[in-house]
């Protein structure tokens, strides 16, 4: 045990603010901070009439002495005897102005009353009012408040006799008088009758105390509290809320809108409290706006209330104020300690050397730095500097730095001591604390890193002996990783090496590394940066299998390939001329190998497949010596190449490897997925080289590593920053895309637009295409197809309104965007020179880089139908099968493939467009106004074929009428012309010209032979039905109308042929049908064409409309065929001879009431005839008794009635 080292008493315990109040002993213990001073200096000022910020939140980690800051203002706050606070006078002696605050305070009548609240699992109210209670009673203050007693207990009263009778009537029995008078007595103030409601109390409910507090406003309690006290001596109250933070963590989710309310009013009220001072101070370890992300959007807004009622005071990170509490708790015996620094002052120089000039005490001096060491000591210096963050982190009440310290336990500073050898040199290492916190580890959320840190390391220590040199450096390494503060403690081997050489030899320690490296696995030494990693083992040799894995994909792996899939800076922005320009032009990063670069390479063959305004090709050498001769070959290669940057290291690297280890690596990752030990183990080493390639990527993108030269068009560049970088591609884009006009708006201004956008866009290009602009295209609204039409054509002065007539400005003021409408306009020109050009051609010159327009394909369909709108009527596009029309849709096809489509140029008249019109009077009926009004002359196209359409099938199969007569050629061509899918300028002013001999010389007056054309066709069905008259009444004239037939009606012929028959054949039916045709004619009307049509329907089964060629002859044959039927047929006398056997005879009523009957001859069934006697049969004989006999006789007369 040590004589020479010692805790100091007073930290073996936290502070507790309740209980702490009155304990002399932690107020001369209290080592002040800056942050505690500060804090004392805000609280006292506010005990001033004026103030108004007497609410308060605390907010600060575990461990960092809240309550113990706290416990000493309270004191303070009590006018507590000055002299207590030892180890804060000095720091009040040399701070004049907090000193004479403090002597001003204690010299006033100030005086305030600490209430303290504690516990997490009541509610506000009931918490605040409690505490008054109780500190009230404490210090015999209970009678401050008289009315307070007896209106309680009259209102308990009351209530029982409206809700709980019962307990009214045993009140009344137990008192002993009258309960009015009893009341009264209350009312007042009598001691005595209220001693006996408070004795007679517990007996009614259960045995619980009375408390008068609960039940009242909480504002206007404490007020009247405050009120009260000033006969006592007290000023106010200063309530603290301790622990506040788990009141938030086990109720927030529970607590009312009314209790966010009360702290909102209490916070008020304290801040408007004057003379009758009320405080409020909230002790939290986190931000009250940490608790409430899952709360419904009300209670957010509650607690976001309540927190911005109050002053937020953060106890800063100040550790050299830390380091020196815990060298005040270290205390050391003078003489003792003397002599041991000096027996072991080269142990204490050998330490001080090694961290003189360590990141962990960057912010300290050389001498801070050996006060630090001493006075911190028996701490190992990086022990010293974990510890205070640690607690920071992860401690709760039951552990933080002060019960490390100070507390008897394992793992702590007593424990140490307990063992130490005053003789020797020997420290507390960092495992010594990782053991101590082990337990809050284990408490953290699962999802947190230093849960899963903590997992691993609990996963690795079973595998090693404890107390092992093995075992600590496991334990070491993890608080590293659970810190996070790389830039200060790094996990790599020789931090090891300083923390534990103290009791290890060098030799030790690294040959402790290596076993845990290369025995039991459990280890990684990164090669990107030196790091220690821990990783959990599956006790596969994973080298070997790594190196293994390399040999199988030798030859098989590219190093170029392998960079550019691994670049994140695969593309580099010309931010510069993005700004200006509005726009993102951007350049593609590409790896190449060293063997690309030759004198004779052209680059801008090379980047053809490469989608990017520019390439900067990174060139990977494989030597030191290769740099030079790339270097030279580069600045040849390189010029009069404008879009291309290069960047050659300065000094070669070795990265093949690493890829093919890498490569292996991601496979054999890939196929452990199954095995997540194993996946892990792979996926550490995976990591690591991706940082190894990344850093080497770096030496490429990073100019500020000043690794790489930058060669630009025969010359090296000056490029020492990433600015620079990007300044001179913005350079190369000047020159490269002087024209690009400017269109602010990055929806549409690119190669690849959403659906959105491009729905947008169709809208835009359709209102452009229509004969007549609208005011604004006709959009309106807020709609991204409004934003869109005014980027695109209003501001860039496009679409302009002349007088109310709106037009499109095919030279606008913008010098950029005329430049590129006159593109448009020259190419249209020269097609009419050349006949017709490939749009490939067009879009070469609108995005090629060497015509420095460079426009992005999102903008060009909105261009192209701007100016199409002013030449619609000389435009023709045409696909590979001919003339397409001038819509959004097609412009969208031309734009994903121009090259598949061609543009023309017609001379257009006033002869063409009188043609046009008097088409569309010829088919108006035809004509949709719609289209009209968004094409020249297709609408008078679509409007022929529609007519076309319409046409019967007879009609548009007619080569020669019923009588033979030929139909025109000129006409016939015409239908076939309108039946192919010939484009509109096609048709109008090249095939339907040829049809009609107007080849030569196109004149107007190919309207009139269009016009004879539709009206012999619109006739046809009418003439078919006057030549079937004529031909049906040779057939039946007889020798009294032969003479006279051309003047005869259809009707009057058929009739008299019906008076020429035997009465009765009217009643025999045909197997030939002859009955349907006599049916007809016993009906016929004086309707000549209503009569052939019906006519032509029974003889051929088909209307006049759907006939073709052949069936003219089918008709005429059917009906001669009927005639001589009917002639043929002979009826027998009934006097004479009864019905043949084989013949039927069926009478019934018809419609009319009269009789009919009707004859037919019996004729042999045929195979399929039986099948359906059979189902008839079987489907009546299924039916059974379910339907009468009766019934089914009539349905099978019904069906023989129509069948007659």
């Amino acid at each position: 045990m040590s004589n020479m080292i010692s805790v100091a008493s007073g930290f073996q315990y936290s502070v507790n603010i309740g209980y702490d109040l009155n304990n002399d002993d932690k107020l001369k213990n209290f080592i002040p901070t800056q942050s505690a001073l500060t804090l004392l200096e805000d609280i006292l000022l506010s005990t001033r009439i004026t103030s108004t910020e007497r609410a308060r939140v605390l907010i600060g980690a575990y461990g960092k002495g809240k309550s113990h800051i706290i416990l000493m203002i309270l004191s303070m706050l009590m006018k507590k005897d000055i002299s207590l606070f030892e180890k804060l006078l000095p720091k009040l002696e040399s701070n004049k102005r907090l000193h004479q605050c403090v002597l001003s305070y204690y010299e006033s009548d100030q005086k305030l009353l600490p209430v303290i609240i504690n516990g997490s699992n009541t509610s506000l109210p009931q918490a605040f009012l409690l505490a008054l209670q109780r500190t009230l009673a404490e210090n015999e203050l209970l009678d401050i408040m008289p009315e307070t007693n007896y209106k309680a207990a009259v209102a308990v009263i009351q209530r029982w006799k409206t809700d709980f009778p019962d307990t009214y009537v045993q009140l009344q029995k137990a008192i002993d008088e009258p309960i009015g008078k009893f009341i009264e007595d209350l009312e007042d103030y009598s001691i005595t009758a209220y001693e006996k409601f408070e004795r007679i109390y517990p007996t009614l409910t259960a045995g619980s105390v009375f408390s008068p507090f609960l039940g009242f406003d909480v504002v206007e309690l404490y007020e009247s509290a405050v009120r009260g006290l000033r006969s006592k001596g007290y000023t106010g109250i200063y309530v603290v809320y301790d622990e506040f933070s788990k009141f938030l963590e086990a109720n927030i989710s529970e607590a009312s809108v009314s209790d966010t309310k009360m702290l909102q009013d209490f916070a008020e009220k304290c801040n408007r409290s004057g003379e009758h001072q009320i405080h409020l101070m909230l002790i939290s370890h986190k931000e009250i706006a940490n608790y409430i992300d899952t709360l419904p959007k009300q209670k957010v807004d509650g607690w976001r209330g309540v927190s911005e009622r109050f002053k937020h005071i953060h106890l800063n990170n100040n550790f050299a104020q830390t380091y020196e509490i815990i060298a005040s708790v270290i205390q050391k015996d003078a003489a003792l300690w003397a002599e041991f620094c000096q027996q072991h002052k080269g142990e204490f120089d050998s330490v001080k050397h090694r961290y003189a000039n360590h990141a962990i005490f960057t912010d300290t001096t050389r001498k801070d730095l050996k006060h630090i060491l001493y006075s911190c000591y028996p701490l190992h210096p990086v022990s010293t500097f974990i510890l205070p963050r640690l607690s920071e982190r992860v401690a709760q009440n039951e552990r933080t730095l002060f019960t490390f310290l100070s507390a008897m336990g394992t793992s702590t500073l007593p424990e140490f001591l307990a063992g130490y050898d005053d003789q020797c040199f020997d420290v507390i290492t960092p495992d010594k604390i990782y053991d101590y916190f082990e337990p809050l580890f284990r408490k953290e959320v699962y999802t947190s890193e230093i849960h899963q840190t903590y997992l691993l390391t609990t996963a690795i220590l079973p595998k090693l002996q404890p107390e092992s040199l093995e075992s600590k450096i496991i334990k070491t390494l993890s608080l590293i990783y659970i810190l996070e503060q790389f830039e200060k403690l790094k996990p790599t081997k020789d931090e090891i090496v300083g923390i534990f050489s103290i009791n290890y030899t060098v030799e030790e320690i690294e040959d402790a590394i290596a076993n845990l490296i290369e025995k039991e696995y459990v280890v990684y030494l990164k090669r990107s940066n030196d790091y220690l990693r821990l990783k959990q083992t599956s006790g596969v040799d994973i080298g070997q299998k790594i190196r293994d894995s390399v040999a199988a994909l030798a030859g098989k792996v590219s190093t170029k390939a392998t960079l550019n899939a691994s670049n994140f800076d695969n593309y580099i922005y010309p931010s510069r001329y993005n700004d200006e320009r509005e726009m993102t032009r951007y350049f593609s990063f590409e790896f190449i190998d060293e063997d690309e670069v030759r004198l004779d390479v052209d680059w801008t063959m090379k980047s053809e497949a490469i989608d990017a305004d520019g390439v900067v090709y990174g060139v990977i050498p494989q030597s030191d010596e290769s740099i030079s001769r790339l270097r030279e070959e580069l600045i040849q290669s390189s010029s009069g190449h404008q879009r291309f940057l290069f960047i050659l290291p300065k000094k070669y690297k070795e990265i093949t490897e690493i890829i093919q280890e890498f490569n292996a690596v991601s496979l054999l990752r890939e196929q452990s997925s199954g095995d997540k030990i194993l996946f892990d183990e792979y996926e550490v080493v995976y990591e690591d080289l991706r940082e190894v390639i990344s850093d080497f990527i770096s030496t490429y993108t990073h100019p500020e590593s000043f690794k790489s030269v930058y060669i630009y068009m025969g010359e090296e560049r000056p490029v020492t920053r990433k600015a620079a970088l990007t300044g001179l591609l913005s350079d190369i884009c000047d020159d490269v895309y002087s024209l690009t006009p400017v269109v602010n708006n990055e929806a549409i201004n690119r190669n690849d637009i959403t659906a959105i956008a491009s729905n947008s866009r169709n809208k835009i290009i359709a209102g452009l295409l229509r004969n007549e602009l609208e005011h604004n295209l006709g959009l309106s609204g807020s709609g991204q197809e409004v934003s869109i039409m005014r980027s695109t054509l209003l501001r860039t002065g496009v679409l302009v309104t002349d007088n109310l007539l709106v037009r499109i400005e095919l030279k606008p003021d913008d010098e950029l965007i005329r430049n590129m409408l006159t593109t448009i306009v020259g190419f249209i020109q020269e097609t009419k020179a050349a006949g017709s050009m490939s749009f490939d051609m067009l879009y070469r010159r609108l995005v090629a880089p060497e015509n420095h327009i460079g426009l992005r394909k999102g903008l060009i369909p909105i261009y192209l139908a701007a100016v199409f709108h002013e030449f619609k009527q000389e435009l023709i596009l045409q696909d590979r099968f001919g003339q397409v029309p001038i819509t959004a849709d097609v412009l969208l096809q031309v734009n994903a493939n121009p090259e598949g489509f061609t543009l023309a140029y017609l001379d257009w008249d006033p002869e063409k467009a009188e043609f046009v019109q008097r088409l569309a009077e010829i088919f108006s009926d035809y004509v949709i106004e719609a289209e009209k009004k968004v094409n020249a002359y297709d609408y008078v196209v679509s409007a022929m074929k529609r007519w076309y359409m319409a046409l019967p099938k007879y009609t548009k199969e007619l080569k020669r009428s019923v009588k033979g007569k030929k139909v025109d050629k000129r006409y016939l061509a015409m239908l076939r012309l309108l039946k192919n899918s010939t484009g509109g300028h096609e048709l109008l002013f090249d095939k339907l010209p040829t049809a009609f001999d107007y080849a030569n010389q196109f004149s107007i007056g190919l309207a009139e032979n269009i016009t004879a054309a539709k009206k012999y066709y619109d006739n046809c069905i009418a003439q078919l039905k006057k030549d079937l008259i004529q031909t049906v009444k040779e057939i039946f004239s007889t020798s009294q109308n032969t003479n006279n037939l051309k003047a005869s009606s259809l009707t009057s012929v058929i009739k008299d042929w019906c008076e020429s028959l035997d009465e009765k054949v009217f009643e025999q039916l045909f197997t030939d049908g002859t009955e349907k045709c006599l049916g007809l004619f016993k009906t016929a009307t004086n309707d000549e064409e209503a009569l052939i049509a019906r006519l032509a329907k029974t003889a051929t089964d088909l209307r006049l409309e759907d006939w073709d060629s052949s069936t003219y002859e089918r008709f005429v044959a059917n009906v001669k065929k009927y005639k001589a039927t009917a002639e043929a047929y002979q009826s027998i006398d009934d006097a004479q001879e009864e019905v043949a056997a084989d013949a039927y005879q069926v009478t019934f009523v018809g419609e009319n009431g009269q009789s009919v009957t009707k004859r037919f001859s019996r004729v042999d069934y045929s195979k399929r005839g039986k099948l359906l006697y059979n189902q008839v049969t079987d489907a009546l004989d299924s039916m059974g008794q379910s339907i009468p006999e009766q019934e089914k006789r009539q349905i099978i007369m019904d069906i023989l009635k129509e069948l007659c």
